[in-house]
């Protein structure tokens, strides 16, 4: 049994090592493919105004208050495929799901969103939405939403945002198949949440835009919380956002965001 065990343990470890390196490889090939098109983007330059930000419907990933305007589709850390689309200036639906390769469908996260913005104007938008968050075919968790955003008129913007949570696990327990046991399982409990959102240009720096969120999935405990900070580069059609996300976990890690518009 022990030697069986241990076999068992080598073909996973082997399995896992594959899965990684050829992880590794698509996500390098997948930045160099970004970087040229990046590259051919930045040619154009953003008109010089004092107008909202041209990705007004979020910050990072914090919906605001205001619609999308059009379409995009990008991904998130090369490997989450998102995609949005408004509809007029009050209905707006967005959604993306990972494409981790050699991971099972049923191992894939996923994400749909409906947003409608109810009201803007005077620097002051607001909105209410709801979605449906996929961490595997396991576990669907269901949220309803409210955002406020303020402009202001050096094109700063602020963003308060209370979640609540409708249906889901509090303790998920995560399988990637093929390559489980082991699984890897993490809190997501309480039913309340809020987040604050901030973006403001680099003064003197074109293209460019500073980004904060702060989260808090559970506001019965303060600690559990999330902070972001991303730099963006941007021009009318492309945006990049590169940056770090600290969770209490604790743990810090990269994050990347890119997003064409259609």
């Amino acid at each position: 049994m022990r030697g069986e065990a241990q076999v068992r343990t080598s073909i996973v470890s082997r399995s896992s090592y594959r899965f990684l390196c050829l992880d590794r490889k698509v996500r390098a090939a997948a930045l160099l493919l970004v970087l040229l098109f990046s590259n051919c983007a930045f040619a154009q330059t953003k008109p010089d105004s004092a107008t909202a930000p041209l990705d007004e419907y979020r910050h990072f990933i914090m919906p605001t208050g205001k619609p999308i305007n059009g379409g995009y589709v990008g991904f998130w850390e090369l490997a989450f495929i998102q995609a949005g689309v408004g509809l007029g200036n009050v209905f707006s639906f967005s959604g993306g799901i990972t494409a981790l390769p050699t991971v099972a469908f049923r191992s894939q996260f996923a994400f749909l969103q409906a947003k409608a913005t109810l009201a803007d104007e005077g620097g002051i938008s607001f909105a209410v939405g709801g979605n449906l968050l996929r961490l595997t075919s396991d576990f669907l968790y269901f949220h309803a939403f409210a955002s406020v955003t303020a402009e202001l008129q050096n094109e700063t913007r602020y963003t308060g945002l209370l979640f609540l949570k409708l249906s889901g696990e509090s303790f998920p327990v995560i399988y990637v198949y093929p390559f489980s046991p082991p699984p890897f399982s993490f809190s997501y409990g309480g039913i309340l949440g809020a987040g604050i959102g901030f973006d403001t240009p680099i003064k003197g720096v074109p293209n460019t835009r500073i980004v904060a969120e702060i989260w808090n999935h559970d506001l019965s405990s303060p600690s559990k919380i999330a902070l972001l900070f991303a730099l963006r580069l941007e021009n009318s059609r492309f945006s990049s956002d590169f940056g770090f996300m600290y969770f209490s976990l604790p743990l810090l890690a990269p994050v990347a965001n890119f997003v064409w518009r259609l």
